[in-house]
């Protein structure tokens, strides 16, 4: 992965010092970076990641998982159950799982230490209690539809079966959740990745 240049290593570094900031006075500071699909949020948090532990103190420590990893498996995902929106949004993740990595042994977590954990939806009730921070990647529709075609492979559905699930399924779900949560309004930080080398911050929320 390459490091983050110019107006983007700014806002990375910005969004560093204030965690780093807030993580000072904190047991553990836990920093939700939420967004649509393709928003760039595992991308933007390892980057974060490795900007904090070159500015952390000695002993606070980073920890960083992608709530992707638990996602439901694309059998699932594709099955005729997941053509009801409100089931994906449901059910796209093991909430409990997501509490439990997130709050990991608060006993043996360093003073200091930052969580930071990407995915989408993370804002919604059932986990709104878990964040210190909370940061919202935002891209319109079309811009998630076409990233997603173009890392497509040659393993993978044709393009139009994939822009059907996506408009069928997927993107009413990401609606619903907006409708719940309102994560743009909720966010502490709010950064528009149309343009993922020149992000623009629409709301730095105190960082």
């Amino acid at each position: 992965m390459a490091a983050a240049t110019g107006q983007r290593r700014y806002v990375l570094e910005r969004i560093a010092k204030g965690l780093c900031a807030r993580a000072s006075d904190a047991q553990v500071l836990r920093v939700a970076i939420d967004g649509p699909d393709a928003a760039g949020k595992t991308t933007f948090a390892r980057q974060l990641d490795d900007i904090l532990h070159s500015m952390l103190p000695p002993g606070p420590e980073v920890r960083r998982f992608s709530a992707d990893d638990l996602i439901i498996p694309l059998h699932v995902r594709r099955s005729n159950q997941a053509a009801d929106p409100q089931w994906v949004y449901e059910n796209v993740y093991p909430l409990d799982r997501i509490r439990e990595i997130t709050v990991g042994d608060p006993a043996h977590e360093k003073p200091g230490t930052v969580v930071l954990v990407d995915g989408m939806s993370l804002l919604r009730p059932e986990l709104a209690d878990l964040w210190d921070v909370t940061i919202y990647l935002s891209v319109p529709e079309s811009v998630t539809v076409g990233r997603v075609l173009d890392r497509l492979d040659a393993e993978d559905d044709e393009p139009d079966a994939v822009e059907a699930r996506y408009r069928d399924r997927y993107l009413p779900a990401l609606k619903l959740y907006r409708e719940i949560a309102d994560p743009v309004s909720s966010s502490d930080v709010v950064i528009d990745m149309v343009d993922a080398d020149n992000p623009v911050v629409l709301r730095w929320g105190g960082m």
